[in-house]
């Protein structure tokens, strides 16, 4: 397999979100930390994010939203709390981590961390979400793995399916897992698909994960606990490579790695180094 282009930047880094203003909740030491870049149903840009370390209650975490007419502007709209945590759902008090929205059909689809499980919620125009609920009328998206924690949902079109990845943590060690799905609603057993090499085994080796096509095979970001992005390459959609670096191409010194692409250009987003916010810059594949 030849070596695939990788990301490399061709522009200064610009801010297109800080964190937010949330009146009586605000904390000092908040952050904005992981997120998600998507169109709504009228074309704006919208800007999804985890701001942790507030004074919710709980875990102290909730996601928050901005928005913009241009993807490559500098500071974004804000437009308001995004989704907080609802015990009588089944998640916990301030628990709501890492937002991944993604259209199907004629419907927004938002996948989210309730810090033991993954849940989600839909959207008719791309800004409004309700919870979708399952046959408990919790907004659990599958069965859980007993103490497992699980977080930073993303998903991924990949020949007519859907794939989720998602870090697993669990008895000390961290994982990325993965399911498919043909509709987002209903989900196959969890796999294990990408985890130790390099980048480690620990709770925080892996995180953020972010999977983007590229020509025939898929590229896998994922964040570890050095501080270090490091990607793989696989033309199979479940095995990224478990305790080797064989699958291994590359590696950027970005946290939370998120492609957009807006027709023939490529944007690289990233968060703020000391977690105040969420930044952009062009990009190209080298």
């Amino acid at each position: 397999m030849q070596s695939p282009p990788l990301p490399r930047i061709t522009s200064d880094w610009w801010t297109i979100a800080r964190s937010p203003d949330l009146g009586p909740i605000n904390a000092k030491n908040q952050q904005a930390v992981d997120f998600s870049i998507w169109r709504a149903a009228d074309h704006s840009w919208q800007l999804g994010a985890c701001i942790r370390n507030t004074a919710v209650g709980g875990h102290g975490r909730l996601l928050y939203r901005w928005e913009s007419d241009q993807l490559a502007e500098s500071s974004w709209n804000p437009a308001g709390v995004l989704l907080q945590a609802d015990t009588h759902f089944g998640e916990s008090h301030g628990g709501l981590q890492a937002p991944f929205v993604t259209k199907h059909r004629d419907r927004y689809h938002m996948f989210y961390g309730g810090w033991r499980n993954i849940c989600s919620a839909c959207s008719a125009d791309g800004k409004t979400f309700a919870r979708k609920l399952n046959h408990q009328g919790e907004s659990q998206t599958f069965p859980g793995n007993g103490d497992a924690l699980l977080r930073d949902p993303m998903v991924t079109s990949w020949k007519g399916r859907y794939f989720m990845y998602y870090t697993q943590e669990q008895g000390g060690r961290g994982a990325i897992c993965a399911r498919s799905s043909s509709d987002l609603l209903t989900w196959s057993h969890c796999q294990t698909v990408n985890r130790g090499g390099d980048a480690g085994s620990g709770p925080a080796d892996a995180e953020c994960a972010f999977v983007f096509p590229q020509d025939d095979s898929l590229l896998l970001f994922r964040w570890d606990a050095r501080g270090i992005t490091t990607i793989y390459r696989s033309t199979d959609p479940l095995n990224f490579g478990i305790d080797h670096d064989h699958l291994k191409v590359g590696e950027v010194p970005f946290e939370c790695v998120r492609i957009i692409q807006e027709k023939n250009r490529f944007y690289l987003a990233s968060l703020h180094e000391d977690y105040s916010g969420i930044k952009m810059a062009c990009m190209e594949w080298h």
